[in-house]
């Protein structure tokens, strides 16, 4: 057992450069795949992650409200900080049918919260979160859509952007009242 006590750590190292050279090859043909460009790879440094290990302790900050907090489910999923987009006033129906049809094939997981309506004897759902590949997420919620994703996504998110911007919510004109003695136009 002696004679070989000085081959293990050689076997470690061989292991470790092993695994480093895939993962610098899938990143670089990741890169090369979003922007056309390879990035400076002398820049890049290895970091060996023992994921099964982590377990998440505190769950504060990710339950904010009645759902998850996407953000903070972003950074806990990918452990990367997400570049977020914000469009408001939009119908989620249609949002949410627009999602699953061109994106059917790059979803992962999907997070629903969900609420039974007595009236109508229906479940709706008031938040959604869509788990994508490439580190992206997509959080629709009532009359909103947040896009989470890397810097190298710019334009993917701008091409969603405008594909959901068409689902915009007709906006009802709002009356202002006045407050005194002057008569509403209701009134008249």
């Amino acid at each position: 057992m002696q004679k070989y006590y000085p081959i293990v750590p050689m076997v470690i190292l061989i292991i470790r450069f092993m695994v480093f050279a895939m993962q610098h090859k899938r990143q670089m043909a990741e890169a090369n795949s979003y922007t056309g460009k390879i990035p400076n790879s002398i820049k890049r440094r290895y970091k060996m992650k023992l994921n099964f290990t982590r377990r998440i302790k505190v769950t504060d900050p990710l339950f904010n409200g009645h759902f998850i907090d996407v953000k903070t489910f972003y950074v806990l999923q990918f452990d990367k900080v997400p570049c977020v987009c914000f469009i408001g006033n939009i119908d989620v129906t249609k949002a949410y049918d627009h999602i699953r049809e061109v994106f059917n094939y790059e979803i992962v997981f999907v997070y629903q919260h969900a609420y039974f309506d007595h009236d109508e004897q229906k479940t709706f759902f008031n938040n959604t979160v869509f788990v994508l590949t490439r580190n992206r997420m997509i959080e629709l919620a009532k009359g909103y859509v947040q896009i989470l994703y890397t810097p190298t996504d710019y334009r993917w998110t701008n091409q969603l952007m405008e594909a959901l911007a068409g689902f915009m919510i007709a906006e009802t004109p709002v009356q202002t009242q006045v407050v005194g003695f002057a008569r509403q136009p209701a009134m008249n």
